[in-house]
C-alpha cells in the first residue's frame, strides 16, 4: 500500500514526574552505561576539520573591498570569487602554505546573484584544509533576496481591487509596484521544487492569502475522476460555506491531501463555482481523489483577511501584503535567487564555517562528490529548497548547524557503494533543524539517508508535517538523536521511516529520544518508527519513546528486525505488528521484488554481511520470519497489537515488561544529578542488560550553535467576547519570551497576559477591549526571530 517516493490537561502525578525528567535531560551528564552492547559515535566535525600543522595563508573579504585589493585585512577583497580565484593560483603554482588557506569574511549582507562554485582545482588537504568562515563572530549572511523598503508600500487606491479585498482587509492593505523595482521573476505556482518567490516579515515566512485561514476543507464528492491521458483534472464538490465572493480565480490553487493522509499535491483551479461548491481543476494528483479528504485554497485576493498573509498578482507585479506589524517596524525580503547558493563539485578539504545563508529559493549548498568536507556551524534558513544536498564522495557532514524555515528538508545525506557495500561515511550530526517541509509538506524529511554507510546522530529535529528521518539503503546509523513535534498533520508515518525492501538491511536505529508525537482523531495511525511494507534486517536497541499518541513501533510485515532494550512511557501502543498480504502481480508485490535486481544480494560480499538473504526467495518472503523483540519497558503504554500470533510463532518474544507507572522504573535521583534506575529494582533483575539510560547523550552534545529559534503551534486563537483567555502553546527552544507586543505598544505581564509553561494565556482584562477581527501580537525572544500570531475577535462563536 505505500509509495515511494489542543487542549491542555492537568498532568498526573506520574507525568510529573517525567516532564521532570524531561526538563533536565540537557542538565543530565552521561550515565555511562548503555543498554545492552552501547553504541559510540564520536561527535564528527572535530575530527573532519583537524587543526593545521603550519599557519594557513589568510584571505578577507569585505563589504567595503575591492577585488583590485591584496585580500589583506587592511584591504581586502569583494568578493568569494577572488579569494578562491587567488587560491586556486596558490595551488597551481604550489605555493600555497602547508596549513593550507583561510578566507576570512568580514560582517554584512552579500547578496548572491550567482552561485558561489567551488571544484577539484578548490581542494585542500588533510593538514592543509581550506575554509570559508565569519571572521571573529561577525554576522556574514549570504542572501538570495531582495530586501523591500516599507516606506514604498502604498494604501490600496484601485477600485477593482478594493471590491475584491476583503472587509477584514480593508484599510489595512498595502501594496509595491515590484516591476518598478525592476523585479520579473515571479516564478510558478504549485511546484514545491522550483519554489515561487516567497515574502519574509522579520524572519517570519508571510501566507499566501488563503481559506481556510488554518486547517482544511473537504471534499464532498468526485464528480468526475482525472484522466491525465486525455489533459482532464478532476471534478469535485466541497463542504463548507465559503466567506468571501471571488470575482476571479486565475492563478488561485489548492493544497490537498487528496487520495490519503500522507501525500499532498498543488492543483490549480480551471474554474470554480461556489454557490454549487463545485470545482474543475486542470489535472490530477498522485493518488486518485477520494470523498472526505483535505485541502485548502491558496494565492486568492479575495481571501486576503489576516495579518500576515499576502498576494502577487503575476501579470502585473503587484505585491499585496496585510503586515502582521506596524510597516515601520519591520523588515520585509522577497526572495528571488533560484539556484544553489553553494555548489561544491568534487572538492575536497573545504570547510564552510559560521555564516549565514538565507532568503533563497533555491538549496543553500549542494556538495558532488568530494571527501572530508564539511559544513559547521552554519545557520541555514528562510530557503525554498533544501539547507545541504550531500551526493556522494566520503566522509562529508554537516555539523553544528541552526537548520530552519525551509520549504523541503533540511540534509540529503547520498553516498556508499550498494555493489560493494562500501560506506561513503557521510553524516548530519549535531544539528538543530526545525520548521522544515513548509511547501512540500510530506516526503521532505529533516535528514534523508541514502546509499550505504551514512550516519545522523546528536540531531535535534522539531516542528514538522510528516517524517524526521527517512532512510533507504544498507548500514546507515541513526543514534543518539533528539526528536519531536514531528507527524503534525499526517497519518499513517512516523518520526523515524523506511518501507518496501528485504535488501535495505544492517541499518541501525539506536539510543533515540523520541518524543510529544501526539495523535488526533484525523491522525489515526502515527508511529515514533515505522518499518513499512516488508522493511527487515533494521535492529532498535536503547531507544526512549515517551509520550506518542499512538505506536512507538510499528513494523508491517517485514523480518528479521530486532526491538530490544528500549524503554516505551505512556504510547498509545508500545508495537503494532501490520499485516500486508502483498500478491505477485500487483504493483507494490513487483516495486518490492524489483529491488532484488538493483544489488547483487547473492554475491559473496553481500552473503558475508547477510548471511539470510540469498536465500530468501525460498523461504517464504512475505511471512515475518525471525523478528526479536526482547528485553524491552513500557511504562504505562498500551499493549503490543496486530499481528502478534504469528509474529511470536516465527520469531522471538521474550522477558519484555510492561509496569504501570513510572516511579516504578525511573525514580530522579537528586544527589546524583541524574536519572538511573533503582539498584534494586526487579526490572534490572528481569533485564540484567538494562544498567542505565543515556540521557545525558542524547540530542545535542556540541556548543556554538547559532541561535535557537522559538515557534508557534498556531499561529491564530479565537476569542469570543465576553470570554475568559486565548492561548498559544509555544516552544520555546531554550529561550525566553521577552516581550507581548499589539499595535499600541508592549503588553503587560501578568496583567495583560501570562506564561504558564509553555503557554501564553493572554488575559480577559485585556482581551475586552479588543474590537472585533483580526488583532496582530508580536512576540519578542531571547534569541532568533520575533513570531507573529494573530487573536481572532469575534462578537459571537
Amino acid at each position: 500500500m505505500r509509495r515511494t517516493a489542543g487542549n491542555r490537561r492537568n498532568p498526573g502525578k506520574c507525568e510529573v514526574e517525567f516532564m521532570r525528567m524531561v526538563a533536565g535531560l540537557k542538565m543530565m551528564m552521561a550515565i555511562g552505561v548503555m543498554f545492552g552492547s552501547g553504541l559510540s559515535v564520536p561527535s564528527a566535525h572535530a575530527a573532519a576539520a583537524p587543526a593545521p600543522a603550519k599557519h594557513p595563508a589568510t584571505l578577507y573579504v569585505a563589504k567595503n573591498g575591492s577585488d583590485a585589493n591584496d585580500g589583506s585585512k587592511q584591504k581586502p577583497f569583494a568578493t568569494l570569487e577572488k579569494a578562491r580565484d587567488v587560491i586556486r593560483g596558490m595551488i597551481r603554482n604550489h605555493t600555497l602554505p602547508a596549513g593550507g588557506a583561510s578566507v576570512m569574511i568580514r560582517g554584512g549582507e552579500y547578496r548572491l546573484s550567482r552561485t558561489f562554485e567551488l571544484n577539484e582545482q578548490d581542494s585542500g588537504t588533510t593538514d592543509g584544509p581550506i575554509m570559508y568562515q565569519a571572521y571573529n563572530g561577525e554576522k556574514v549572511s549570504l542572501v538570495g533576496g531582495d530586501t523591500l523598503n516599507p516606506s514604498e508600500f502604498r494604501p490600496v487606491t484601485d477600485p477593482e481591487v478594493l471590491g475584491r479585498i476583503p472587509q477584514e482587509g480593508r484599510g489595512k492593505i498595502v501594496q509595491l509596484d515590484l516591476k518598478s523595482l525592476g523585479i520579473t521573476d515571479y516564478g510558478e505556482l504549485g511546484n514545491n521544487l522550483a519554489v515561487a518567490p516567497e515574502l519574509w516579515v522579520d524572519g517570519n515566512a508571510m501566507t499566501l492569502a488563503r481559506w481556510p485561514n488554518a486547517g482544511f476543507t473537504t471534499v464532498d464528492q468526485v464528480v468526475d475522476k482525472a484522466d491525465e491521458a486525455a489533459g482532464k483534472g478532476y471534478t469535485f464538490t466541497f463542504k463548507d460555506e465559503m466567506p468571501h465572493a471571488w470575482q476571479s480565480f486565475r492563478d488561485a490553487w489548492m493544497l490537498g491531501y487528496w487520495g490519503n493522509d500522507w501525500f499532498t499535491n498543488d492543483l490549480q483551479i480551471k474554474s470554480i463555482d461556489q454557490a454549487q461548491k463545485r470545482i474543475e481543476t486542470f489535472k490530477g494528483s498522485s493518488y486518485a481523489m477520494k470523498a472526505g479528504q483535505r485541502f485548502y485554497f491558496y494565492n486568492v485576493l479575495e481571501e486576503l483577511d489576516r495579518p500576515g498573509e499576502w498576494y502577487l498578482n503575476r501579470e502585473n507585479g503587484m505585491l499585496y501584503l496585510y503586515p502582521p506589524a506596524p510597516l515601520n517596524s519591520i523588515t520585509i525580503q522577497l526572495s528571488a535567487f533560484t539556484q544553489d547558493m553553494i555548489r561544491m563539485d568534487h572538492v575536497s578539504n573545504v570547510t564552510l564555517r559560521g555564516m549565514a545563508l538565507e532568503v533563497s529559493r533555491g538549496n543553500a549548498i549542494t556538495m558532488i562528490g568530494g571527501g572530508s568536507n564539511l559544513i559547521s556551524h552554519m545557520e541555514i534558513s528562510k530557503m525554498g529548497g533544501y539547507a545541504v544536498k550531500i551526493d556522494g564522495g566520503q566522509n562529508n557532514g554537516v555539523s553544528g548547524c541552526s537548520i530552519y524555515s525551509m520549504g523541503n528538508g533540511g540534509v540529503i545525506l547520498n553516498g556508499g557503494d550498494a555493489a560493494t557495500l562500501m560506506a561513503a561515511g557521510n553524516y548530519a550530526d549535531n544539528n538543530d533543524i526545525s520548521n522544515y517541509a513548509r511547501i512540500k509538506l510530506t516526503y521532505a524529511s529533516a535528514v534523508e539517508i541514502n546509499g550505504v554507510g551514512n550516519r545522523v546522530t546528536h540531531n535535534k529535529m522539531h516542528n514538522a508535517p510528516h517524517f524526521a528521518i527517512q532512510f533507504r539503503g544498507n548500514d546507515h546509523t541513526i543514534a543518539y538523536n533528539e526528536i519531536y513535534d514531528v507527524v503534525k498533520e499526517t497519518a499513517d508515518a512516523s518520526a523515524i521511516y523506511s518501507g518496501r525492501s528485504f535488501v535495505w538491511r544492517g541499518n541501525a536505529i539506536n539510543y533515540n529520544y523520541i518524543h510529544d508525537i501526539k495523535a488526533s482523531n484525523l491522525r489515526v495511525s502515527t508511529a515514533a518508527i515505522y518499518l513499512d511494507d516488508y522493511m527487515s534486517g533494521v535492529e532498535m536497541r536503547g531507544n526512549v519513546i515517551a509520550d506518542i499518541g499512538k505506536q512507538a513501533f510499528k513494523l508491517a510485515n517485514g523480518r528479521e528486525n530486532v526491538v530490544e532494550n528500549n524503554l516505551v512511557i505512556h504510547a498509545g501502543n508500545a508495537i503494532a505488528f501490520m499485516a500486508r498480504n502483498y500478491k505477485p502481480g500487483e504493483k507494490n508485490y513487483d516495486s518490492l521484488m524489483g529491488k532484488f535486481d538493483q544489488v547483487p544480494y547473492q554475491g559473496e560480499i553481500w552473503s558475508k554481511r547477510y548471511p539470510t538473504l540469498p536465500d530468501i526467495l525460498n523461504d517464504e518472503p512475505l511471512l515475518p520470519k525471525r523478528n526479536v523483540v526482547r528485553n524491552n519497558v513500557f511504562v504505562g503504554s498500551g499493549p503490543i497489537t496486530g499481528e502478534v500470533e504469528q509474529n511470536m510463532a516465527l520469531g522471538t518474544f521474550e522477558n519484555n515488561i510492561s509496569v504501570g507507572k513510572l516511579t516504578e522504573l525511573v525514580p530522579v535521583d537528586g544527589t546524583a544529578g541524574g536519572l538511573q534506575l533503582k539498584q534494586n529494582a526487579e526490572t534490572l533483575s528481569r533485564i540484567p542488560e538494562l544498567k542505565g539510560i543515556p540521557f545525558g547523550e542524547m540530542g545535542l552534545q556540541a556548543s556554538g550553535l547559532p541561535p535557537a529559534q522559538s515557534a508557534v503551534s498556531a499561529a491564530t486563537a479565537a476569542y469570543v467576547q465576553g470570554g475568559d483567555q486565548a492561548e498559544f502553546q509555544i516552544s520555546l527552544n531554550g529561550n525566553r519570551l521577552v516581550s507581548v507586543q499589539d499595535e499600541s505598544g508592549k503588553l503587560r505581564k501578568e496583567t495583560d497576559y501570562t506564561l504558564e509553561g509553555s503557554v501564553l494565556v493572554l488575559q480577559k482584562a485585556y482581551l475586552s477591549q479588543l474590537p472585533d477581527g483580526p488583532q496582530p501580537l508580536r512576540l519578542t525572544f531571547s534569541a532568533g526571530n520575533d513570531a507573529f500570531v494573530t487573536i481572532d475577535v469575534r462578537s459571537q462563536p
